[in-house]
């Protein structure tokens, strides 16, 4: 045999090993009968139409993708001792991806870190952390939406100077912190009428509370901006007490039950809305794919929308706002 004929046959041979090795790989991930092991930490684990929205919007998508999710969380959106806990539980039980909310954008990267170097893939959902570690967020985009938060308080100015004051969540979470960045960006020239920040830590009391005070101390205010659904009602229901309504401007974000009765009543001028359905959904769907070695995008934006009162009867604002909720 010639030099020339051996060296086809090597070659061929080579080929043969790869194609092979190929369709064998193939055959692996679609021969694979395992489902997919997910955990899923929330930011906290209630009744709140934001969280069972995106809880059950995961429920869907691990049906439908064969995944076999828990779910596993704090009773405090900013308790992130506890979510830190939780994240290194759920490491050592080996899932093949973690799906979490962070509490925290800086007190919970170290665990998810440690998770990591453990081999386990994370994929990030709601908010984003202090460190860019290749990970995948499905989020809103949450500057986006705070840009659309103060552009329509711009163009619905009370007729006397505004005098404006935020009711955010959690202090030192991303989304506190840039939907505030986009609000004010949005406002403009009338960034520098706000007078105040305050925090209610994801609780309705404390934002019936934190809202008063504000008032208080701050009179003059006529523009209240509520960053979640949490402040966002709370600050409704104190400006509601105190005979406020129609007085002061109101513009909350998320669309719970409540949010849109006073929407319909004129409490809140309009309503940032987010997708958390969507969200949820789309989370499972891209650790199911990244479990399958898949390449994803690193930034999945799950949307958000302006609810006023004079669109909040389309038929497709009226599919965002009461979204199908299975009974528990």
């Amino acid at each position: 045999m010639t030099k020339s004929k051996k060296s086809i046959l090597v070659i061929l041979a080579v080929g043969a090993v790869l194609l092979f090795t190929g369709w064998a790989l193939i055959g692996h991930w679609q021969g694979k009968t395992s489902p997919v092991k997910i955990v899923f930490i929330p930011k906290i684990v209630d009744d709140s139409d934001f969280w069972g929205s995106l809880t059950e919007g995961a429920q869907v998508a691990a049906k439908e993708y064969d995944a076999n999710m828990t779910i596993t969380g704090a009773d405090s959106e900013n308790d992130y001792i506890k979510q830190r806990e939780l994240l290194l539980q759920a490491a050592e039980d080996r899932p093949d991806v973690i799906m979490i909310a962070p509490s925290s954008f800086t007190d919970i990267t170290d665990a998810i870190k440690q998770t990591l170097e453990m081999g386990i893939k994370v994929v990030l959902v709601d908010s984003s952390i202090d460190q860019e570690l290749g990970l995948t967020l499905v989020a809103t985009d949450n500057f986006q939406a705070g840009q659309k938060m103060g552009d329509f308080i711009k163009k619905n100015l009370p007729d006397s100077d505004p005098v404006i004051g935020i009711v955010a969540h959690v202090k030192g979470s991303s989304t506190a912190m840039e939907r505030e960045h986009g609000l004010r960006d949005g406002l403009g020239e009338y960034e520098e009428n706000i007078v105040d920040t305050v925090f209610c830590n994801s609780n309705y009391q404390k934002a019936y509370e934190v809202t008063k005070e504000m008032l208080e101390k701050n009179p003059g205010i006529n523009v209240i901006a509520g960053l979640n659904e949490y402040s966002a009602v709370g600050a409704a229901r104190a400006v509601k007490d105190l005979g406020l309504e129609g007085k002061i401007t109101m513009v909350g974000f998320d669309s719970s039950i409540e949010e849109i009765q006073l929407l319909e009543e004129g409490v809140f001028k309009g309503i940032i809305i987010q997708k958390p359905f969507n969200m949820g959904y789309l989370g499972v769907q891209k650790a199911v794919e990244i479990a399958h070695g898949t390449v994803v995008e690193k930034d999945v934006n799950s949307g958000s929308e302006l609810i006023t009162k004079d669109n909040m009867y389309t038929e497709e604002n009226q599919k965002l706002l009461f979204h199908f909720r299975e009974s528990n």
